[in-house]
């Protein structure tokens, strides 16, 4: 008995955590932690410290689903650090503020904040001007 029990303790202290640790809660204030810098004629956005080593980790964020079609329900969709009041074209902030998700599944558009949780990619010559994406995304309610 005691050698089926021993395994299950070794894998519960030491697999669970290991776990825990794959996946990242990120504040969108870690991710305004990004500068522009001119190259080549054009401004592109440096990764640096902290965000340089979010690139291709598996990570958690809240924010607010801006849709980009309209749908009921949203597969692909920007996250924003604000909710939108009155004005869908009045962005809240600037591209640090806004990360695009490609989700794995399609989830009801709200309102409401939302988590989001996946592999979050750094861009630096998006074509839409995008810093942040987050590919393989789940989404839940935020807490």
């Amino acid at each position: 008995m005691i050698r089926r029990i021993i395994p299950l303790f070794l894998a519960l202290f030491l697999i669970l955590p290991l776990a825990a640790k794959a996946q990242m809660a990120v504040s969108w204030e870690t991710l305004g932690q990004v500068k522009l810098v001119k190259e080549s004629g054009k401004f592109i956005p440096k990764f640096e410290g902290d965000v340089q080593k979010l690139g291709g980790q598996t990570v958690t964020l809240k924010g607010f689903m801006l849709p980009l079609d309209q749908a009921s329900k949203q597969q692909h969709f920007i996250l924003s650090a604000n909710p939108v009041a009155n004005c869908f074209y009045c962005l809240p902030g600037g591209p640090e503020s806004l990360v695009e998700v490609k989700a794995s599944k399609a989830v009801e558009f709200n309102y409401d904040p939302i988590t989001v949780s996946g592999k979050l990619e750094l861009l630096k010559d998006d074509p839409m001007g995008m810093y942040y994406r987050i590919v393989e995304a789940k989404v839940t309610k935020a807490n």
